[in-house]
């Protein structure tokens, strides 16, 4: 069964989904790519109730703002397109970037504005994206976004992913001249590997008692980096 959670902002949700992860997560054996490993997972729904609010950036990434403005411009702008990977999350969405614009603005009230990554015979190839669908719908005013993932790893990926993908959110929602919406992230599965189950223990006891200042970063510091 999925774990529903709701938050004001994302720097909010990432901390309340993975102290579900790290308290509900039920333990077992999995297959991962090359190996098998035990995982800690839960089925997530996480809805931000507003995405552009602060706090907006969670301290547990695995690197430092520079680090994560890196991650938005592969993601938003192709930066790793042509560093040797098979395929980018950009490479992949952003063949139908177009049309999705196009059909938002031939009827904001579109329900066909949904890019889909994990096309074809890549979800069966050894390497699938994590990221499967990208969607938008036009709510009292508002331009949502839902992002679903089918394996998203919730303690060295997830704060960045999320981030990530809002981004893409607000810069639909400017080419359209809308205010942006809430977030809805779902994860399929959402786990923590063995290896990492020290490291998001230690993450939670870090929300449940280090000041805010300590925990979260603002969009403006990370200005410094974009």
């Amino acid at each position: 069964m999925f774990t529903y959670i709701k938050a004001k902002t994302i720097g909010y949700g990432i901390e309340a989904a993975m102290k579900a992860l790290n308290e509900e997560g039920i333990v077992q054996e999995r297959e991962n790519q090359d190996r098998v490993d035990v995982t800690k997972e839960i089925q997530l729904c996480l809805d931000i109730e507003d995405p552009t609010a602060e706090p907006a950036i969670s301290r547990s990434i695995v690197t430092d703002l520079k680090g994560l403005a890196k991650y938005d411009h592969e993601f938003l702008d192709g930066t790793g397109d042509n560093d040797g990977w098979e395929y980018t999350y950009h490479a992949l969405y952003s063949r139908f970037y177009d049309q999705l614009i196009g059909e938002l603005k031939r009827n904001i009230h579109t329900r066909r504005a949904c890019i889909a990554l994990g096309q074809g015979d890549i979800n069966f190839s050894p390497d699938p994206p994590c990221l499967q669908l990208i969607l938008f719908n036009y709510v009292n005013g508002k331009l949502e976004s839902t992002i679903i993932f089918r394996s998203n790893d919730g303690v060295k990926a997830f704060p960045m992913n999320i981030h990530a993908t809002e981004m893409l959110h607000q810069k639909v929602a400017d080419e359209l001249g809308v205010p942006v919406g809430p977030l809805h992230y779902i994860a399929n599965n959402f786990h923590a590997y063995s290896k990492d189950f020290h490291t998001l223990e230690s993450y939670c006891k870090v929300f449940s008692t280090a000041p805010e200042k300590r925990r979260f970063a603002s969009m403006e510091d990370l200005k410094e980096f974009l």
